[in-house]
Formats: structure tokens, sequence, C-alpha cells
């Protein structure tokens, strides 16, 4: 995460808010949604001056979004989580209580609490850095809707009485619009949040959706393509469904024919398929390509590969992968 940004904004207040607010007046209005892919709804913010840092899902499934505006020396983010029930008003007190409550000791100035359009908000000045002396403003904010907490944070460092409306007026413009059509990506980081869980079955349909998305068009750079077949496949070798497995791979490698990944997850389903002869095939053509691959992950040794274990002692599979794993001359 970035730190603190130093503020580029010089004179009085009144000259400094008028130059902010000029500025921000010339430049296009900019408009960041916020969203579940599974809901037709997203939260949405101006964000005009900012610019995206972070627009994600985190590993334990919530939406992270996080942006920073250097003229200004502010940040943002915006978090949405899924509950088990309705999201309440309670619910959101009760969330920023609990802020209020671990950020007593860094409070240098009183903690005031109010409602923008009956979303509860706190707001509270303390140090930028702990027994430094620039004071950086926080705004709370907590929202809910459906079955979604939405937890907006807005902060700014090298704060100065009057900037209190610069904060205000992002959390002004917060609004729930309808959601856009989701994209290979989106569907890509909400199959990858259960993936890095575990949760393989969870992320195969947001797989299956970003691959077809592709296919009709490709819109994804080449590490992030490589990484969803790469990711489908396992979910589904995981899983059992070895054709589809196979199917996946074999997309992959009508496009990128060199991949040694491609070849070693191939071999590794045929081998679960007990089809030894694809399998030795495969291991081949991943060591072969191995040599000009031109991305980071090495190919595992075949021999402590629980998928071929069946195969390790047939003297011909043993003996390909012995030769596979001598060192090149």
């Amino acid at each position: 995460m970035p730190g603190s940004m130093k503020s580029v904004l010089v004179g009085m207040l009144g000259c400094t808010v008028l130059s902010v607010s000029m500025a921000l007046a010339e430049q296009p209005r900019h408009i960041a949604t916020v969203a579940f892919i599974e809901k037709p709804w997203a939260l949405a913010l101006d964000i005009t001056g900012y610019s995206i840092h972070i627009n994600g899902v985190k590993p334990d499934g919530r939406r992270y979004f996080f942006a920073t505006n250097a003229a200004t020396s502010m940040t943002l983010s915006v978090t949405l989580e899924m509950v088990t029930g309705q999201a309440t008003g309670p619910g959101c007190l009760a969330h920023l209580e609990h802020i209020a409550q671990t950020s007593a000791a860094n409070i240098s100035q009183g903690m005031t609490q109010y409602e923008v359009r009956h979303m509860p908000v706190i707001e509270y000045l303390g140090p930028a850095v702990r027994g430094g002396n620039v004071d950086q403003f926080h705004l709370f904010a907590c929202a809910g809707k459906e079955n979604v907490y939405a937890d907006v944070h807005i902060s700014k460092t090298g704060f100065k009485t009057g900037d209190e409306s610069l904060l205000r007026d992002v959390l002004a413009s917060l609004d729930i619009v309808a959601a856009a059509a989701a994209s290979s990506l989106d569907h890509f980081r909400a199959g990858s949040a259960p993936y890095l869980q575990g949760k393989f079955g969870q992320a195969i349909p947001h797989y299956e959706q970003a691959i077809a998305l592709e296919q009709a068009n490709s819109t994804l750079d080449k590490a992030l393509w490589r990484l969803l077949v790469h990711n489908l496949g396992l979910a589904y070798g995981i899983t059992g469904d070895l054709q589809r497995a196979k199917t996946t791979l074999d997309y992959g490698l009508s496009q990128d024919p060199a991949n040694s990944l491609f070849h070693y997850h191939l071999a590794r389903t045929y081998a679960e398929m007990n089809d030894r002869d694809k399998a030795m095939q495969s291991l081949h053509a991943a060591f072969r390509n191995n040599r000009h691959r031109d991305w980071g992950e090495a190919i595992p040794d075949p021999r402590q590969d629980v998928s071929f274990r069946q195969f390790m002692l047939d003297p011909t599979f043993r003996n390909l992968t012995e030769s596979l794993m001598q060192p090149a001359i």
C-alpha cells in the first residue's frame, strides 16, 4: 500500500480550496464502480483526480478498491463484504463503533459521528505517523444493501481546518447504480478468490465464463490469460473432471503451443486417465519447451508427482523421467 504523499498545494486556506476546486473542474469526471459480480448493482463514487492502485477481490472473497489523489494527499478505499443475512443499519453502527474503539489511541481531536443520506459516518483527526506532527484526517462510512456491507474510508494527510469538505464531497457522490456487464477480468477475479482458498468448485463457474468471453473477444493480457487457463485446468483436474481439464489445456495449447506448464499439466491429466503413452508424450513436450519458456514457474519433478505414481514402476516411464531430469549439457 502506498504511504503518505506530500501535498503540492501551498498558500492560504481559501486559495488552497479554490485551487483544488478549479483543478477538479477542469478534469473530466471519473466515476468508479465497485461491485460483486453476482449482483446487478454497483456502488459508484466520483474519483476525479484519483489514481486507482487496487481493484479486485481479496482471497477471503471481499471486494476491494484503493485509490490515491496526489494533488490533495488523499486516499480512498472501498470494501464490499457479503454476509449470510441482511445488511442493516445497526450492523453498520456496530462496525463503526469497532473502528472507533480500535482507533481511540491515535485520535488527537475528538471523534464526530453523523449521517449522510441515512448512512452513518465517523470522522476524526490523528497523527499521520505515530509520534509525528503531521495530521491525518479520517472519514469512515458504512452502507448496506441486500446482504452486502460497503465500508468506505477516505483520509487526507497534511490536514488543515476546512479540508473536511474535500473528503465529504467524495462521500456525497456515492450512489447505487446498475452494474455494467461483467468482463473476463471480472470473472477471473471472482474465480481467483475461492481458488486461492482451495474452493475449486466455486472457482470453476467464474473461470468458465472468463474463458468463454476470451474465446469470443480476447481482452486479458498474456500473463493473466495463461493463469486463467492454468487455474481452470487444475481446478477441473482436482475436482475429478478430467475430460474438461484436457479440453481446457488443449485450448490453451492451441493458442500457446510452447507453454511448458500446459504440456506438463496435460501429462498429469493423461496419467489420471491412465493413458501412459500420451502422458509420456506430453511430459516430453513440457521439458522440451521448458528451455524456451518466457514465464517464471519451473517444471516440477515428475518423479515426485503423485499423478504419475502408478507409472513409476514401469521401466519405460521411469527411464523417461530420469532422462528428463538430467541437467542440460
